[in-house]
């Protein structure tokens, strides 16, 4: 019996890789899993499915369309998110790329002096800007730090001063620490202690 990849399955279902994957995870397609971790579809799995997409396509079958059409709508949703992702990260480098035409970068100002810390996050506003946001202020508090202030940063010309950067991004004490995800937790944890001591 022939094992399909997941892109040849995708490619024999007239799917997305990411559907299958999700397939996958969810039970709905069985799978083989190899010593490396890749996935294999028996053909048998291939044939099955084919028939439940056949007849999601068929006007009779309402409750498949129906199924199919929440599909959709979650890679749609999911395309959404990186759309707004990519176009504030190009926001951003855009704007960098109009103050800074023709000039060498300078670096950021250095920290003021003084007891508290300065945290900031710069971002345009979108979702994963705010989950950052939150995040940080969320973990300080648990530490216990009330010698440093949180603030959210979405003026452009305030976020291009600290260079070409991806949002969201974490600024320690005029430093950038991460730039373009929000990490888990801990790693947000582990990261704050290092730069306030």
């Amino acid at each position: 019996m022939r094992l399909y990849t997941i892109t040849e399955a995708a490619e024999a279902l007239h799917l997305s890789v990411p559907t299958i994957k999700r397939y996958i995870y969810e039970g709905k397609l069985r799978s083989t899993k190899l010593p490396g971790g890749h996935h294999r579809i028996p053909e048998s799995e291939i044939a099955r499915l084919a028939g439940t997409v056949q007849s999601a396509e068929a006007p009779a079958a309402d409750s498949s369309a129906e199924n199919r059409i929440a599909v959709l709508e979650q890679w749609l949703t999911e395309l959404e998110a990186d759309v707004e992702r990519l176009s504030a990260a190009l926001e951003v480098m855009s704007r960098y790329c109009e103050q800074h035409m023709g000039t060498v970068p300078g670096q950021a100002a250095a920290a003021s002096p003084g007891a508290n810390h300065r945290v900031v996050i710069l971002g345009p506003g979108c979702k994963r800007c705010d989950a950052l946001f939150e995040l940080t202020g969320a973990v300080l508090k648990a530490m216990g730090r009330d010698d440093t202030t949180v603030t959210m940063v979405k003026d452009l010309d305030a976020i291009t001063a600290f260079g070409p950067i991806l949002t969201p991004a974490l600024v320690i004490d005029d430093e950038v620490v991460l730039s373009g995800r929000v990490p888990n937790e801990a790693t947000l944890r582990a990261l704050l202690r290092q730069h306030l001591g």
